[in-house]
């Protein structure tokens, strides 16, 4: 094998390695650019997580969204070109239905969650004191079923990630 091709794979080993570590991790926590979360990542690409942008934040930065809010991200592969417009949380066979606005992207789907009259912060609480305590967790979307860890997640939702500042 030539060198150049034995450091290309060599790179891009050493470049999966942090990614893979990263998801068996498990649940995590972090704020950047005014916004606080607590979500995450499955083994296909499948993230679920929970933001609260700081309002004084958002009215400094006008890209920076205010309040609570979720977003779920999964491979277009899993949705078969299908846009849906809810999602199940599923923790420990207990499904809630959440209803989303998708955004298609070239290779993932977008699905957010805003508070509303219909489905609002109070109809979420539920759903995160589930999720802390779930031995089994699942998003749904269409026609698919993901499993998510449960790693972590008692820790990374331990205060109320849709109380923002």
């Amino acid at each position: 094998m030539p060198k150049l091709t034995i450091a290309v794979l060599a790179l891009g080993l050493a470049l999966q390695g942090p990614a893979a570590l990263a998801q068996s991790e498990g649940w995590g926590t972090g704020y950047q650019m005014g916004t606080s979360f607590a979500g995450v990542s499955g083994a296909d690409g499948t993230r679920l997580t929970f933001y609260c942008g700081d309002a004084a934040a958002a009215r400094a930065n006008p890209a920076i969204a205010s309040g609570p809010y979720l977003i779920a991200v999964l491979p277009k592969t899993q949705l078969k070109d299908a846009l849906p417009s809810s999602i199940e949380i599923v923790a420990d066979g207990k499904a809630t239905r959440v209803p989303v606005t998708a955004q298609a992207g070239i290779d993932e789907v977008e699905l957010t969650w805003k508070p509303d009259g219909g489905f609002g912060a109070a109809q979420m609480k539920p759903v995160v004191a589930a999720l802390r305590e779930a031995k089994r967790i699942e998003l749904r979307a269409g026609d698919a079923a993901i499993l998510l860890p449960t790693e972590g997640a008692a820790k990374a939702l331990a205060g109320d990630p849709l109380q923002c500042p």
